[in-house]
C-alpha cells in the first residue's frame, strides 16, 4: 500500500468512540442485531468494507479497537476530494445508523402477512383466482415467493404475460423514491397494474397513484418514514427542488428516509457529492453474516480491516488511541479531541516498540539492534518521545504515576 500521495494528508477519523467525537459502540449494538458493545467496532467495519464506495477509499485502513473502550476509525492518507467524500460518509453514518430498521426473513414472513391482508382487502379473492404477479429485480423475488404462500397463489399467476387482460401486481421489497418501479412501468404495456411492497414513503404511493393512470392502488405492509422535513428544517424547501432539478423527473419522489435494510440486501443510501458535482454510493451499515448480498463483496477488502491488539504494559495507548502502521509512517488519532499525529522514522520505530513491549528498558535494548547510536543518547531520546506521548494523551502509564519513570 502506498503511503499517501502527492498532495494527500494524513488523518484519523473516528467512526465509533466516546460520543463527544463519534457514535458509540452502544447505540451501534442498538441498531444492528445481535452484537455487544465490544464486538460492533469490527461488525461495522465488515459492513463499511464490503460497500461499492470503500474501495475508493485506496489509502485507507479500517483500525478497530475492541479494548477497554470500543473504537472504530479510518486512517490514512486523502487528497481533498477524498476527504470531503469520508466527511459525507461519516455524516451520513452518523444520520442514518441509529434508526437502522432491520428486517430478518422472519419479520418480512410477517410483513408479507400484512401486505396479503391489504391486497384481499382492496380487491378479495381477485387476488388469488385473477391477478397475475411479477417480481421487481432482484429482492421483489424474495418477497413474491414468500407471497405466492401467503395467497397460495396458483404456479401460473406468476410471471409476465402480456397476452392477459388480468391486472399485474408488482411485487417488490421496498420503494423510496419510486425510480426503479418507474423505469419498469414504462418497459411494460399494461391497462391495470397494482404496486405491491413491504416498506414505503405514504408520500411516495400518493404520488404514483395520482400520477400513473394504470393503478389501481399502491399498496405496502408498512411506512418509512421521510426525515427530511424536520432533519432540514428551513432548508427543507430549497433542498427539495435542488434534488428534482438533479435528478430531472426520475422517480416519483424525493426524500431522506429511515435507513432500511433487509436479511437478503440492503439499500444503497447514495448522497450528493459537492465536490464531484455527482451521486455516489454511500457506505454499507449490515455486516455480511446479516445480509446475503454482503457476502458477495471481495474478500480481499478485510484485509484492510486492523484490529488493534492491546498491548502488555505497563506503558500501553491510552484508552481512546487508534494507530495505523503504513510502513514509513505511523498514523495516531485520539477520539476524544479529534488529534492526529504522525511519526516517522525513529521516532515510528520507537512507537512500535512501545505499542509491543511495554517498557523502556526493554523498548532501549530492542532499538539496540537496530540502530548504531550511543546507548545514552537513545535512552534520552526515547525518554523525551515517551513524555511528549504521554503529555498528549496518546501513552497511559498502567502504574498510575504522574509521568514515566526514568531508566534505572
Amino acid at each position: 500500500m502506498r503511503t499517501g500521495s502527492k498532495g494527500a494528508r494524513s488523518a484519523v477519523i473516528f467512526l465509533v468512540g466516546p460520543e463527544q467525537s463519534a457514535i458509540s459502540a452502544e447505540r451501534v449494538a442498538g441498531a444492528i442485531p445481535g452484537l455487544t458493545s465490544s464486538e460492533a467496532p469490527y461488525a461495522l467495519a465488515t459492513a463499511i468494507a464490503s460497500s461499492v464506495a470503500w474501495p475508493e477509499c485506496d489509502q485507507a485502513l479500517l483500525v478497530v479497537r475492541e479494548r477497554p473502550t470500543p473504537v472504530l476509525g479510518v486512517a490514512g492518507f486523502f487528497d481533498d476530494v477524498q476527504r470531503v467524500r469520508l466527511e459525507m460518509l461519516v455524516w451520513q453514518l452518523q444520520q442514518t445508523l441509529p434508526g437502522l430498521r432491520y428486517v430478518s426473513y422472519a419479520q418480512a414472513e410477517a410483513d408479507c402477512h400484512l401486505l396479503a391482508e391489504k391486497l384481499r382487502q382492496h380487491f378479495g379473492d381477485a387476488v388469488r383466482k385473477d391477478f397475475h404477479y411479477i417480481a421487481m429485480p432482484r429482492g421483489g423475488h424474495v418477497v413474491l415467493g414468500m407471497l405466492a404462500y401467503v395467497l397460495d397463489l396458483a404456479p401460473d399467476r406468476i410471471g409476465w404475460r402480456e397476452d392477459t387482460g388480468a391486472p399485474a401486481v408488482v411485487v417488490d421489497d421496498c420503494a423510496l423514491s419510486g425510480a426503479r418501479f418507474r423505469t419498469l412501468l414504462s418497459n411494460i404495456s399494461h391497462p391495470s397494474v397494482v404496486f405491491a411492497h413491504l416498506y414505503s414513503p405514504p408520500a411516495l404511493r400518493a404520488a404514483i397513484e395520482q400520477r400513473e393512470p394504470s393503478m389501481l392502488a399502491c399498496l405496502s405492509a408498512r411506512d418509512i418514514k421521510d426525515v427530511a422535513p424536520e432533519r432540514l428544517g428551513d432548508r427543507y424547501a430549497a433542498w427539495l427542488e435542488g434534488v428534482r432539478t438533479r435528478r430531472n423527473g426520475e422517480a416519483y419522489w424525493f426524500g431522506q428516509f429511515e435507513k432500511i435494510a433487509f436479511a437478503w440486501t440492503e439499500p444503497d443510501t447514495p448522497f450528493w457529492n459537492l465536490v464531484t458535482n455527482r451521486r455516489e454510493p454511500g457506505w454499507n451499515l449490515l455486516p455480511p453474516g446479516l445480509c446475503l448480498k454482503h457476502r458477495n463483496a471481495e474478500r480481499s477488502e478485510t484485509a484492510r480491516i486492523v484490529v488493534q491488539e492491546e498491548s502488555p504494559g505497563p506503558i500501553v495507548p491510552a484508552p481512546t488511541v487508534l494507530f495505523a502502521d503504513f510502513g514509513e509512517t505511523i498514523l495516531i488519532g485520539e477520539a476524544i479531541s479529534g488529534a492526529n499525529y504522525a511519526l516517522r522514522g525513529v521516532g515510528a520505530d520507537m512507537w512500535r516498540a512501545l505499542v509491543k513491549l511495554g517498557d523502556l528498558e526493554q523498548v532501549s535494548a530492542s532499538l539496540r539492534e537496530q540502530y548504531a547510536v550511543d546507548e545514552e543518547m537513545l535512552k534520552r531520546d526515547l525518554q523525551a518521545l515517551a513524555e511528549d506521548l504521554l503529555a498528549r494523551g496518546l501513552l497511559e502509564d498502567r502504574r498510575g504515576q504522574g509521568s514515566l519513570a526514568g531508566f534505572e
